[in-house]
């Protein structure tokens, strides 16, 4: 992460000090998503099956919805005074999920990869949420936006998978 620019129009934090530490939380979910939407678009290419045509045109949505995601997250640290690192290489240093095999994938295991790696950025999303709560409220909306969106994505892929759970 770039140093903070100059403090002159930086919005105010009600724990200024906590600023490096709130652009942190918000650099970490951007890796995160923009990892989410590099593995949404190995599977929108791997996937076969039955489910084909509906599973890889979702995909095509919900991976421009993580890119905007990514985006507005970013911008909030840009914000704050600091530039977050969006390269592939910080990415794949800063984001836990795991990666998906690059073959040919049946759409119901697709569906349930990207159903459990959505899970898994929702959950630490939600966790940083609550840790800058008290700190800056416009980043926890962000966040908060963040987890909506990711929860509501969540629920509608679980439904693909009910006769398989």
């Amino acid at each position: 992460m770039a140093s903070p620019s100059t403090s002159s129009h930086l919005p105010a934090l009600a724990e200024p000090h906590s600023r490096a530490a709130i652009a942190h939380e918000l650099e970490s979910t951007m890796q995160e998503l923009v990892d989410l939407s590099l593995i949404g678009k190995q599977l929108h290419w791997a996937v076969i099956g039955h489910a084909f045509r509906p599973v890889h045109q979702e995909l095509d949505e919900l991976v421009a919805s993580w890119r905007d995601l990514a985006d507005v997250v970013a911008e909030r640290a840009v914000a704050l005074g600091y530039v977050p690192d969006g390269q592939a290489r910080a990415v794949a240093a800063g984001s836990p999920l795991s990666q998906v095999t690059a073959e040919a994938t049946e759409s119901h295991v697709v569906v349930r990869a990207i159903t459990d790696r959505i899970a898994q950025v929702s959950e630490t999303a939600r966790e940083r949420m609550d840790r800058i709560a008290e700190r800056d409220a416009v980043s926890q909306d962000v966040l908060v936006d963040v987890v909506r969106t990711l929860e509501h994505q969540q629920w509608m892929l679980r439904a693909q998978l009910s006769d398989r759970v």
